[in-house]
C-alpha cells in the first residue's frame, strides 16, 4: 500500500506558482497600482504650463491652435491696451474676443464634438483585440508534478447590421458638431454685447459726471451771488441756504456718477482680462446713426440667424434621431468575427509539443432579443416625448425672440425719437438758464427760479445723454437677437464685410429714426 501521508507532503512542498506566472503577476500588480495612483483630473488639449501665468495668457488662441506648448503660450500675440490715448470699441470687442473664458470653453466644446463625430465614426470599422495568459496546471491524479500552459488569442470583430444604431449615433454627432459652432456664435455674441453694455455704460456715466461738475460750478456761483446780496441785505438768509442745500446736493449727484464711473470701468476691465484698477479710457462713441432695417426685415433674420432658435432646431433634428435610435433596439444585431487562438508549453504559445495546440475560427453571429417586456417600445416612447418637448422649446425660443425683436426695436425707435426732443429741451433748458440768472442779479427773478432753472438745464442733460446710451444699447441688444451685425449701410453677412444696402434692405421701407 503506498504511503500517502509522504505523498501529500511533496505534493504541498512543490511551488504553486511558476515562474512566469509569478513575473505575470507581478507586471499586473504594477500597472494597477500606477493606475490607481494617477487618479487626478485630466485635462485635454491644453497648453503646457510650467509655472502660474496671467490667465489672459491662456485662454484663447492657445487652446485652441495646433502647437499647444509653452512656446504657443509664450507667443500668443494679446494687444496692448494704450494708456495715453482713449481705446476704441473695435479694439475693446478684438481683445475681448482673443481673451475671454467663455469664448474658449465654446471653442473647446467645438473640439470636443469633433472628437465625439470620429467616435461615432469609428463604430463601423472593425475592431480588434488580442489577449495571453499563463496558467499553471497541477496533475493530482498521478502527482507527477505540474507544467505551465501558454495562451493567446487574436479576434477581429465587424459589425454587419446594428437596426440603423451606428448611423444614428453618426448622425447625432453631426449635429453634436453643428451644436457647438452654433454655441460658439452664441458665447461670441454674448461676449459682444457684454463690452459694448460696459463700454456704452462708461461714457454715459462720463457724461453725466461731467454734467454733475457742471451744476456743481453753476451752482457755486449762484450761492456766491446769494451771499453777495445777503451781506448788502438784499436778499433773506433763507436763499442762502436753499442755495447751499442744492449745492450739497449736485455734490452727492458728483460723488455717485463718480463711483459709477470707476465701476463700469471695472467692469470693462474684466471683461478684458486686466486689473480691475487699470487706467483706461474710451473713445466717446455714443452717436445716432439711421438704422437701416425694419421690423419685419430684423424678425424675419432674428428667427433665422438668432442662435437660441438654431439651437433649438438642433434639439429638434437631435430628438427625431434619437427616436431612430430607441428603435435600433427593435431590430436583430449581426457581427461577424474570427477568432485565431494557440496554446502551448512554451512562452511563445506553441512549441510543436505534444498537446500544443492551435486553430482558427470565422463565423457570423445574429442575436435577437425578442421579448424584454416593453423595455424598448418604452424607450422609443420617451424619445418620441423628449421630441415633443424640444418642439415646445423651440416655440417658446421663437415667441420670445419676437418679443426680444419688438422690444428692441420698439426701444430704439423710442430712443431715436427722445434724442430729438431731449437735444431741443437742453437748448431750451440753456437759454431759460441764462435768462434767469441774468434777472436775479438784476433782482428782477427769485432764488427759487434760479435753482428751478438750474435743475431743469442738468436734467434735460440727463435726458439727451440717456437718450444716446438707450439708442445705441437698444442697438446692440437688437444685433444679438438677430445674431448678426448692423451697420449704418446694412446688414452685415455672418463672417464679413458689411453687404450692399441693396441686398439687405427689406421689401417695405425702413423707418427715419
Amino acid at each position: 500500500m503506498p504511503d500517502l501521508s509522504s505523498e501529500k507532503t511533496d505534493f504541498l512542498a512543490r511551488p504553486i506558482l511558476g515562474p512566469s506566472l509569478v513575473v505575470l503577476l507581478a507586471i499586473c500588480l504594477g500597472l494597477f497600482l500606477i493606475g490607481c495612483a494617477k487618479t487626478e483630473r485630466q485635462v485635454i488639449d491644453r497648453p503646457f504650463i510650467s509655472e502660474l501665468v496671467e490667465p489672459s495668457t491662456i485662454f484663447g488662441e492657445a487652446t485652441v491652435g495646433d502647437n499647444r506648448s509653452k512656446e504657443a503660450i509664450e507667443n500668443i500675440q494679446i494687444p496692448e491696451l494704450p494708456h495715453n490715448r482713449p481705446l476704441t470699441l473695435d479694439e475693446c470687442l478684438e481683445l475681448a474676443l482673443k481673451v475671454s473664458p467663455a469664448v474658449d470653453s465654446a471653442d473647446q466644446g467645438y473640439l470636443g464634438a469633433m472628437w465625439g463625430r470620429w467616435q461615432a465614426i469609428t463604430n463601423f470599422l472593425p475592431t480588434a483585440s488580442a489577449s495571453y495568459s499563463v496558467s499553471h496546471r497541477d496533475t493530482p491524479a498521478s502527482l507527477a508534478g505540474g507544467h505551465d500552459v501558454y495562451s493567446k488569442q487574436v479576434g477581429v470583430t465587424q459589425s454587419v447590421f446594428t437596426g440603423g444604431r451606428n448611423i444614428t449615433n453618426y448622425l447625432l454627432s453631426q449635429l453634436g458638431v453643428a451644436a457647438a459652432q452654433i454655441e460658439k456664435v452664441q458665447a461670441r455674441e454674448d461676449l459682444l454685447l457684454q463690452v459694448k453694455q460696459a463700454y456704452y455704460s462708461i461714457l454715459a456715466t462720463e457724461k453725466a459726471l461731467a454734467v454733475a461738475k457742471q451744476s456743481v460750478v453753476n451752482l457755486s456761483s449762484h450761492l456766491n451771488v446769494a451771499k453777495n446780496f445777503f451781506d448788502v441785505g438784499m436778499v433773506p438768509r433763507n436763499q442762502v441756504l436753499e442755495a447751499e442745500v442744492e449745492l450739497a446736493k449736485a455734490q452727492l449727484e458728483e460723488t455717485t456718477q463718480a463711483r459709477n464711473l470707476e465701476v463700469n470701468k471695472s467692469r470693462l476691465n474684466i471683461l478684458l482680462r486686466r486689473a480691475v484698477n487699470y487706467p483706461i479710457k474710451v473713445k466717446d462713441a455714443l452717436n445716432h446713426p439711421k438704422f437701416p432695417l425694419s421690423l419685419d426685415y430684423c424678425m424675419e433674420v432674428s428667427l433665422r440667424d438668432n442662435p437660441e432658435v438654431r439651437l433649438g432646431r438642433n434639439q429638434v433634428e437631435s430628438g427625431a434621431k434619437n427616436i431612430d435610435l430607441a428603435r435600433s433596439e427593435l431590430y436583430p444585431q449581426v457581427t461577424v468575427n474570427y477568432q485565431n487562438s494557440s496554446s502551448g508549453s512554451t512562452p511563445r504559445a506553441h512549441g510543436g509539443l505534444a498537446g500544443d495546440s492551435s486553430q482558427w475560427a470565422i463565423g457570423a453571429v445574429a442575436s435577437f432579443n425578442f421579448w424584454e417586456w416593453g423595455r424598448s417600445k418604452a424607450g422609443v416612447e420617451i424619445s418620441k416625448v423628449k421630441l415633443n418637448q424640444a418642439i415646445n422649446t423651440l416655440t417658446s425660443l421663437m415667441d420670445n425672440t419676437k418679443l426680444e425683436v419688438t422690444t428692441n426695436f420698439q426701444n430704439l425707435v423710442s430712443a431715436s425719437r427722445n434724442i430729438v426732443v431731449a437735444s431741443k429741451a437742453v437748448e431750451s433748458a440753456a437759454e431759460d438758464l441764462r435768462m434767469v440768472t441774468e434777472r436775479y442779479q438784476e433782482q428782477v427773478a427769485t432764488n427759487t427760479e434760479v435753482l428751478d432753472a438750474q435743475t431743469r438745464y442738468s436734467q434735460a442733460q440727463y435726458d439727451y445723454f440717456q437718450a444716446l446710451y438707450n439708442y445705441n444699447l437698444a442697438w446692440a441688444s437688437l444685433e444679438r437677437t438677430m445674431g448678426r451685425k448692423v451697420t449704418p449701410a446694412g446688414l452685415t453677412p455672418n463672417g464679413g464685410a458689411p453687404q450692399e444696402a441693396t441686398a439687405v434692405r427689406p421689401a417695405s421701407p425702413p423707418p427715419t429714426l
